[in-house]
């Protein structure tokens, strides 16, 4: 009676899909219903409005219970990880702390994934205007590929978890740095990260205790804007004289132009 209402609801995308995820999988786990394109309809889910959605959490607890199995195909499980990859560099601050605990999950349970950290990139020399220059090499993962097996994540790399090494925001970046560290760490308990939100994050950042007192003694500027400090604007100068003062306002200026 719930096959046809649920498969419907699951192709029709966006909040709906998140909704009837739960529902088909209980189907396909404890009715024996036959659902071939499920991990590719789970793919495609992942897009950049994911990490924005009221239910984001809920989705999180499903896939990680869905990508537990040691079974599944190495480049099925390469494409989630690169795509939860490549969704981190939009995805707010409160979205990225689920993403990279669980790449690092999904690496430690599917070790032949760990080639997509430690491969390097590789450098092309071509010649431009009778000059050598170095090319780094596309990344061979498409983006837009709507199959998961044939995404060609397997052959690329994570290089957008070494981006959010240099993060705006202390904590993503403290949590990417877990990727250059030896895996021996144990697997992280997503339910601590789930539930993160600007909220949370805001008010664990001002809850935090300065480790040592800011520095509160500065000089005070002579003027507001950057200016020739040597001349005097009160005194008579001749038109040589005010076209250097001219062309020295205009060269402090340079840095206050948009």
């Amino acid at each position: 009676m719930l096959m046809d209402y649920l498969t419907e609801s699951y192709n029709a995308g966006g909040v709906i899909s998140l909704l009837a995820l739960n529902g088909l999988f209980t189907l396909i786990h404890e009715h024996n219903l036959d659902y071939p394109d499920f991990y590719r309809k789970l793919y495609n889910l992942f897009d950049r409005n994911l990490m924005h959605v009221k239910y984001r959490s809920r989705f999180f607890r499903l896939v990680d219970l869905f990508l537990s199995s040691t079974h599944l195909p190495v480049q099925l499980v390469a494409s989630f990880i690169k795509r939860m990859s490549r969704l981190s560099l939009t995805s707010p601050p409160h979205g990225i702390v689920i993403l990279i605990p669980l790449i690092y999950n999904l690496i430690r349970r599917h070790p032949s994934c760990m080639v997509l950290i430690h491969r390097p990139y590789e450098i092309n020399s071509r010649t431009v205007d009778g000059g050598h220059v170095n090319i780094i090499s596309e990344d061979p993962y498409i983006f837009d590929e709507p199959d998961p097996m044939n995404s060609n994540a397997i052959a690329s790399s994570l290089w957008e978890l070494k981006t959010l090494q240099n993060h705006y925001l202390p904590n993503v970046a403290t949590l990417a740095k877990i990727f250059q560290d030896k895996f021996n760490k144990p697997s992280y308990d997503l339910e601590d990260f789930l539930d993160h939100t600007y909220a949370t994050l805001f008010e664990a950042e001002t809850s935090k205790k300065p480790k040592k007192a800011p520095a509160l003694a500065f000089e005070k500027p002579k003027f507001v804007f950057p200016v020739c400090e040597n001349i005097n604007i009160t005194e008579q100068i001749d038109a040589e004289d005010q076209e250097l003062r001219n062309a020295s306002i205009m060269k402090g200026w340079e840095i206050f132009r948009f």
